[in-house]
């Protein structure tokens, strides 16, 4: 049996799960020994790592769901399916990159100001989330019509996070359709 080791990474045990590969799934945290100890050893100085069955470590959430989709058969057939795929996983992330500013803001009068310019209808939460939503089209249920990849559970799980209280906007989606039907 595949195995994999895998830290804080709700995709990574997702794609283990659907991909029949064994994992063991270690959760540390904050400000624990346990986080330090996972920094330390990981190549980027990040977590989430994942052990290769070589024991190498390997770190960084897109590459190590890459490479589980790879293994589990959850990826495109294709480079140019897998190009497509990445495209639409790297704009995800840019959105996630942007609003982090608003998760690591401290002072809270600051917190509130840019977390209600995040959800402007001309904020670039719209932006992304138009670039996402031009990407999907009506043949099927997912970015590859009938098949089910790594950037589809990104997405959901993404998606899935929008509906926390602490996010921001129940609405967010009402104006992408295909994001709202799709996932």
């Amino acid at each position: 049996a595949r195995e994999a080791v895998v830290s804080t990474q709700s995709t990574g045990r997702i794609l283990c799960s659907l991909g029949g590969v064994s994992l063991e799934d270690v959760r540390v945290d904050r400000g624990s020994v346990e986080l330090r100890e996972a920094l330390a050893a990981s190549p980027g100085g990040c977590v989430p790592t994942l052990q290769l069955p070589t024991n190498e470590v390997v770190c960084q959430s897109l590459a190590i769901t890459r490479y589980l989709g790879a293994i589990t058969g959850y990826c495109g057939s294709t480079p140019v399916e897998n190009l497509k795929l990445d495209q639409f996983a790297e704009i995800l992330y840019d959105l996630i990159a942007a609003y982090d500013t608003v998760v690591k803001e401290t002072n809270p009068v600051s917190k509130e100001r840019k977390k209600k310019e995040a959800f402007k209808n001309d904020s670039y939460f719209y932006r992304y989330l138009g670039h996402l939503e031009a990407l999907l089209t009506d043949d099927g249920p997912f970015l590859l019509q009938a098949k089910m990849t790594w950037a589809d559970i990104v997405i959901m799980s993404f998606l899935e996070l929008k509906q926390t209280p602490n996010f921001g906007r129940e609405d967010l989606l009402a104006t992408f359709p295909r994001l709202t039907a799709q996932y």
